[in-house]
């Protein structure tokens, strides 16, 4: 693979490859057999041995997922793999098998043309912090006790939380501003600057911690390359899964952030309360909700821990390095890492050095938490490049964040933010408004309360051009700070455990204006079924994949989870974005589906208007298609054209489902260098079957091939007189579309 400006390029045919991608998948952040909700072997031997082979699937099952992901049109997969699954033993142990079978899964990508590249994923550092990710040993090297998170506020988990059932939703993302994982953070990216004495076995513990990440990477590396699968099929990796920041940078760590768009929910001590509390000292922190216009305090609470400490007690802590074979520096003891560093007085309980992490400790400059992680990466792609030498690294700085300047001799980057549709997702409802959240966070509408007025959109037109928006403006940052390279958004993607929400635009306006005195309601209605074009999973979907179309950028939807639960969802932290739900009809492995009526009105509305009875003998697969698709949550949005291999430079994507007539149409600048190359459209055959779809080229001529049941590729060949630069178009009409 080539890149070509801000484009990818396939190396053989120079043609521009759009790539259309899935996380694969979210299951795999999860150990076999321990879902987040259950505390079963929890922090047992320190977590050293679990099992994360066949995650996301086991092999024999691997062609019937990876031809349902060629059936969709996706080409690309970001694997999702930890740091975790690869070391979870000990520091330098790798678990051979779990490589054996990553190689294994990465050949049979190979087999189904699916390109990838790897994701070492984590969220708020671990699981044992209320995420994913990292290993355990992590937290015994620098002393932590992950039984005692909970107590005392020092991460909110899952499997310790009352009642499992009713895991705020999202509040797992707070963790990030916890005591865990911010220390471990801190540590991770700037320990050498913040904690000079934390020396084990005569490393540093920043140090000793990122060569051992660079180097459970390089063994997949190495064993990638071993398997012949190197550029084939894997053409490159990402640097770290939206990466914390810890305490660095951190005003005053006695308060929390000022921003009233930062992200609270939940208990949320300050940093120093927080290092309280994970001493075993009682304080009092405030209780925060998200309301319609975002975070809201809600009051104070005292948090008693009653002396347990979230760090390890001495003879923990010598247990642990005999376990592993550390050596601490004696300057280094069992507590409180800060307190040992002189941030504050665990004697006297009192805050020695509230601007610690604002400045560097020696010479007083302000610090900037990009500056470490350029560090970092610079040193990742390093190692990476060791093995792998012309691997793209796909770089993915903090999250919603302007990326920081790169040095352009780094070479072969794509930018690859995340970005979701935050409303949405943390209220898990399809508003009648939407607030143009990363304008907003750039200081676009200005200051004060006004602000938001300035920001928000009302009405489904408005919020699928706020969408828009802020992935241009995403897009445009990339290119200003990476450089010309190409944009990947290497997570995007909706709930499907959503609520019905009704409300015009007025009441929307009136339920912000009232936060201050009264949380609104919200009438609920029954939900329409979740494969029809109404409803609001639909919706969503179509506004987040339209702003990517218009946009002309390349994407990875979160995400494809073969194990997704009707009752806990992707089986981590109430999360429940999977594209694929095995429906109830194969649980039960019977052969005739159950379908509601209501379920299925919308189906014998679009065959009666868009097909003819000889249609229908030509089609025999439409009706199965979208009655019986075996998948619980298969939105209609899902299916749609898209143009995979371009002989030119992309124009314009458009394309809106559900409409009354199904229409897709593509531009793009023919480029002289891929003369006699075709352009290649995916394109589904549920709404684009192939005896009645009407295809209209501005030149040459087209053709249908690889026809099977769920899709064909339409191959257009333009006219050998096309000069380079002439704007060409092809557009579809497909089968009519019901009125709804």
């Amino acid at each position: 693979m080539d890149l070509n400006g801000p484009w990818f390029v396939e190396r053989d045919t120079q043609r521009t490859i759009l790539f259309r991608g899935v996380n694969l998948g979210g299951g795999t952040k999860l150990p076999k057999g321990i879902p987040s909700h259950e505390n079963k072997g929890f922090w047992e031997d320190y977590d050293r041995n679990v099992d994360f082979v066949n995650r996301p699937f086991p092999l024999d099952e691997a062609n019937d997922h990876l031809q349902r992901l060629v059936d969709w049109g996706f080409n690309l997969v970001r694997l999702i793999i930890t740091w975790e699954a690869i070391e979870h033993e000990g520091p330098g142990i790798y678990d051979q098998e779990y490589l054996d079978y990553i190689a294994k899964l990465l050949k049979k990508c190979q087999e189904y043309g699916l390109k990838v590249f790897i994701d070492p994923h984590q969220d708020a550092w671990s699981r044992h912090c209320g995420g994913s990710g990292h290993p355990g040993w992590t937290h015994a090297l620098v002393g932590l006790n992950p039984r005692h998170f909970s107590v005392t506020n020092a991460a909110i988990v899952h499997n310790t939380y009352p009642k499992k059932d009713e895991f705020p939703k999202m509040i797992w993302n707070t963790n990030y501003q916890k005591l865990a994982a911010a220390t471990m953070f801190t540590l991770f990216f700037a320990g050498k600057t913040y904690a000079p004495k934390c020396i084990v076995n005569g490393i540093h513990v920043q140090d000793y911690l990122q060569t051992h990440y660079f180097n459970a990477l390089s063994e997949l590396a190495k064993r990638i390359q071993k398997e012949g699968v190197e550029n084939s099929v894997v053409i490159g990796y990402d640097s770290m899964n939206e990466p914390g920041k810890g305490y660095i940078g951190l005003e005053d760590i006695s308060k929390l952030s000022n921003s009233d768009i930062d992200f609270k929910m939940g208990l949320m001590p300050t940093g120093y309360q927080g290092m309280l509390l994970g001493s075993g000292m009682a304080t009092t922190v405030e209780d925060w909700a998200f309301v319609w216009s975002g975070p809201k305090k809600v009051s104070d609470v005292l948090v008693d821990p009653k002396g347990t400490e979230a760090w390890m007690t001495e003879s923990e802590m010598q247990e642990a390095c005999t376990t592993f074979g550390w050596q601490r520096a004696k300057e280094w003891p069992a507590g409180c890492v800060w307190a040992t560093h002189g941030v504050w007085n665990k004697s006297t309980q009192t805050l020695l050095s509230p601007h610690y992490f604002a400045t560097h400790p020696t010479t007083g400059d302000f610090v900037d938490y990009q500056h470490f992680w350029l560090e970092f990466l610079q040193r990742y792609i390093e190692a990476i490049r060791k093995i792998h030498t012309d691997a793209i690294l796909f770089v993915q700085p903090a999250v919603l964040e302007v990326p920081p300047l790169i040095p352009r001799s780094l070479g072969r980057l794509v930018y690859a933010p995340h970005w979701y549709d935050g409303l949405t997702l943390v209220k898990k409802k399809w508003c009648s408004y939407n607030i143009d959240f990363i304008n907003l966070n750039r200081g676009k509408y200005g200051t004060g309360p006004l602000r938001f007025i300035r920001a928000l959109r009302v009405g489904e037109k408005a919020i699928r051009q706020c969408f828009v928006d802020q992935l241009e403006t995403i897009r445009r940052e990339g290119l200003e700070q990476i450089g010309n390279y190409p944009c990947i958004l290497g997570e995007i993607g909706i709930p499907y455990d959503m609520e019905t929400a009704k409300s015009n635009s007025l009441q929307g306006l009136w339920a912000w204006l009232s936060t201050w005195f009264y949380q609104p309601s919200i009438t609920t209605t029954t939900a329409p079924a979740i494969d029809s074009p109404d409803s609001p999973q639909n919706k969503a979907m179509d506004a987040n994949v339209h702003a990517v179309e218009k946009n002309l950028l390349n994407y990875a939807l979160w995400h494809y989870m073969p194990d997704n639960d009707s009752y806990w969802g992707d089986l981590w932290n109430g999360e429940d974005l999977s594209l694929w739900q095995a429906s109830q009809i194969d649980r039960r492995r019977t052969s005739v589906p159950n379908v509601k009526e209501s379920d299925t009105t919308w189906v014998d509305r679009y065959l009666d208007t868009s097909s003819s009875s000889s249609t229908l003998e030509q089609e025999p697969t439409l009706k199965g298609m979208l009655l019986y698709p075996h998948n619980g949550r298969d939105v209609a949005s899902l299916h749609r054209p898209h143009a995979c291999k371009i002989a030119g430079i992309p124009i314009s994507i458009e394309y809106t489902s559900p409409s009354f007539r199904n229409r897709a149409s593509y531009r793009f600048s023919y480029e002289s260098r891929v003369a006699g190359e075709t352009t290649e459209i995916f394109v589904p055959r549920c709404f684009f079957p192939t005896v009645n779809t009407e295809v209209t080229v501005s030149s040459g001529w087209w053709e249908a091939q690889e026809v099977n049941e769920k899709y064909w590729i339409l191959k257009w060949q333009v006219a050998p007189q096309t000069e380079k630069g002439e704007i060409l178009e092809l557009q579809l009409e497909g089968a009519r579309m019901p009125s709804y």
